[in-house]
Parts: structure tokens; sequence; C-alpha cells
């Protein structure tokens, strides 16, 4: 399957790298690296994730790392919606 990201995902990654990257740019990069494997892995396995709060969103753990990572399986395609640290308030109704 094709992977997509939107804006707001790019934008949470990219976040996520400089804040870390701040005190350890070896660990910033383990953390990007974790992320973007387990997104390869969604474009070929696009429901391991389990279901979100959200109608059609499904999200899946950034295992080792405090990340989770909002998707929603279209068609041929995973869209990649949002990637946020677990521990912050729910993400729209996210219980």
């Amino acid at each position: 399957m094709k992977v997509r990201y939107t804006r707001r995902a790019l934008g949470n990654i990219d976040r996520i790298f400089h804040s870390i990257a701040r005190d350890n740019p070896a660990a910033a990069e383990r953390v990007i690296a974790r992320i973007e494997d387990l997104v390869r892995q969604l474009a070929d396995i696009p429901y391991m994730g389990e279901a979100a709060n959200i109608p059609k969103i499904r999200r899946v753990p950034a295992s080792r790392f405090p990340y989770l990572i909002f998707y929603e399986v279209v068609a041929d395609e995973i869209i990649i919606h949002h990637v946020r640290h677990g521990a912050r308030r729910p993400w729209r109704g996210e219980r």
C-alpha cells in the first residue's frame, strides 16, 4: 500500500525530532527511525494497529518510545494523520 502523511503528521514528526535533538541528537534519530519503521510496516500490514475511539482511525504505539501513530486505511492508501506522545491529553476524543 501507498503511504501518505498529512501536513499535520509531518509537523508532528518534525517537532518530536527537534524537541529530543536539543538534548540528544542520537536519541532523536532513533525515535524517528522507529516511527518510520512502523509506518513502513503499516504499508504491508495495514490493520496491525488497534481501532481508536475516532471513526475510521487506527493507532499503533511506537514501542520502546512513548509515541502513538494515528492513521487511516483508505482503499489502497495509508494516511498518517497524527503522531503524538502517549502521555498527552487524548486526541479529538481519543481515550
